[in-house]
């Protein structure tokens, strides 16, 4: 379905790997198994702390996903790309 319907961001596990291969969709590694990623298991998911790092795994993959995808020059000469 990702092929005729796609998505923004896929959230999954590590056999998600193939879907982002095939697909180009951004990746978030949730879940049980996370095998590809060193030390991915140690990390809370749940409680205040897990709810940190789901944020903050959600957006820098959308970081990480718009400095691969933008090609696009700003409009000033100052970058902000080092400031988020």
């Amino acid at each position: 379905m990702l092929f005729t319907e796609p998505v923004d961001l896929l959230i999954g596990n590590s056999y998600g790997k193939y879907l982002w291969r095939d697909c180009k969709v951004p990746l978030v590694r949730i879940g049980y198994p996370i095998m590809d990623r060193h030390h991915m298991h140690r990390y809370a998911t749940v409680g205040y702390q897990g709810v940190i790092n789901l944020l903050s795994w959600v957006v820098n993959t959308v970081f990480e996903d718009i400095d691969q995808n933008t090609n696009i020059p700003s409009k000033t000469d100052i970058s902000y790309d080092l400031i988020r």
